[in-house]
């Protein structure tokens, strides 16, 4: 016997509901870019949400049918290439068809076998949306905590402390690309960074300053790092050996 249950987040549209399969045992998340639903490593927790504040609705397989047909892919380049990389390098037995937990294959029209193996990372639209240098600063953060105090806006005094510490006092009114990286690396506590970091900055900074430049006016960088941070969900890579690290008992 499987339940299915329609988990959203108050911060998601219901559209964009998650949809959870019971068998028992194990919940099963379905994933519309792989067409397959994933088992949720951590229990009591949805994953796909990054927290346990979510709220749980049971639905009968008629609603799943119709659910699954609304189901938005993830294309969000920082929170999408976090959870995709995940899922793909779930082993297959963490793995479930539609088929599997009961419902009609004809009604849930499969991918094509690998066609979740090709999906993008990123975004296909070259231009994301474009949000101004003072609204950065009123904008509220979707990732993680760019600090482990609880919530904190963040403001230009830590981003300028940082830049005249990483950079030179006083800070030059342009800052190159490399520069805002430094600064983020500083601010994050990070010794390296990945290609997830790198391409989270390059949309970072089309969303304010619409290219990716060499330098920026010091305004223009703050702003960058500023939105970076508000999106940033961390390494993919490094969310994968903490699950493995959890699931081996570690």
């Amino acid at each position: 016997m499987v339940d299915f249950y329609r988990a959203f987040h108050d911060r998601h549209p219901d559209e964009n509901g998650i949809i959870v399969a019971d068998d028992g045992v194990s919940e099963y998340a379905y994933v519309a870019n792989t067409g397959l639903w994933h088992r949720e490593p951590l229990a009591g927790r949805i994953v796909l949400f990054g927290d346990e504040h979510y709220d749980r609705v049971r639905i009968g397989p008629e609603e799943v049918y119709e659910r699954i047909g609304q189901c938005r892919p993830i294309w969000n380049q920082g929170f999408g290439a976090k959870v995709l990389r995940v899922r793909r390098l779930q082993p297959d037995a963490e793995k479930r068809t539609s088929a599997d937990l009961g419902l009609d294959p004809a009604r849930v029209p499969p991918l094509a076998d690998d066609a979740w193996r090709r999906l993008p990372l990123v975004d296909d639209d070259p231009s994301p949306e474009y949000v101004s240098v003072a609204d950065i600063w009123e904008q509220e953060s979707e990732g993680l905590e760019w600090c482990d105090c609880g919530h904190r806006p963040l403001t230009v005094e830590p981003l300028m402390a940082i830049a005249e510490e990483v950079i030179t006092v006083p800070v030059p009114q342009h800052l190159r690309h490399d520069d805002v990286a430094a600064i983020l690396k500083e601010l994050w506590g990070l010794r390296t960074v990945c290609h997830y970091f790198r391409m989270a900055l390059e949309t970072a900074a089309l969303r304010v300053n619409v290219t990716v430049d060499a330098s920026y006016e010091l305004p223009v960088a703050l702003a960058i790092a500023k939105d970076f941070s508000d999106r940033w969900d961390g390494c993919p890579d490094e969310e994968l050996a903490k699950m493995r690290n959890l699931r081996d008992g570690h």
